[in-house]
C-alpha cells in the first residue's frame, strides 16, 4: 500500500513538493536548501536591524575599536586569485544530458521529495488533523466537556 503525501509549494523557490506523511513535520521549504537559505537571510536581516539601532551601532564601533588595536583587518577579506584561461578538451561534453525515450509517461504516484518513498496519487493539500470538521451533532444534544461516557 502506498503512503499518504502532502503537495504544497516551497516557500523561497516556489517548486512543487511532496512529503509522505512519513516524513511530514509541517516543513514549508524544499528540500533543496531552501530552509538553510531562509534561515540565513532571516539572521541576516534581524542583524540588519540590529546594526541601525543605537546598541547595536556602538557595540560594532567598539568590536571595529578591538580589531584595529590588533591589527587585524576589520571588514575586508582577501581578493580571490584570479581565473585560468584553460581551454576544454576537444570531446569533453558540456550541458545537459539527452532525456530518456520512455521519460515521458504520467505516472499516477508521486515520490517524497525527502526520502523519496512512494506516495499515492491523491495527495492534500493541507495538514494532517489541522482543520475541526464540524460536528453533524448539534450543540444541545452534545453535552459538556466534562461528561464521561464509559
Amino acid at each position: 500500500m502506498e503512503a499518504t503525501g502532502r503537495f504544497f509549494l516551497c516557500h523561497r523557490c516556489r517548486t512543487q513538493v511532496v512529503v509522505c506523511s512519513r516524513c511530514d513535520r509541517g516543513q514549508i521549504y524544499c528540500a533543496a536548501g531552501c530552509a538553510q537559505a531562509a534561515r540565513r537571510a532571516c539572521v541576516q536581516e534581524a542583524g540588519r536591524r540590529y546594526q541601525k539601532s543605537r546598541r547595536g551601532r556602538l557595540k560594532h564601533a567598539e568590536r571595529n575599536r578591538r580589531y584595529r588595536l590588533r591589527q587585524q583587518n576589520v571588514t575586508h577579506q582577501g581578493s580571490m586569485p584570479p581565473a585560468q584561461d584553460d581551454l576544454l578538451l576537444a570531446n569533453s561534453v558540456v550541458g545537459p544530458e539527452p532525456a530518456a525515450v520512455g521519460s515521458t509517461a504520467h505516472s499516477r504516484t508521486a515520490r517524497c521529495h525527502f526520502c523519496g518513498m512512494r506516495c499515492s496519487g491523491l495527495l492534500r493539500q493541507g495538514f494532517l488533523g489541522s482543520c475541526r470538521v464540524p460536528s453533524a451533532i448539534s450543540a444541545d444534544r452534545r453535552g459538556t466537556r466534562f461528561e464521561h461516557f464509559p
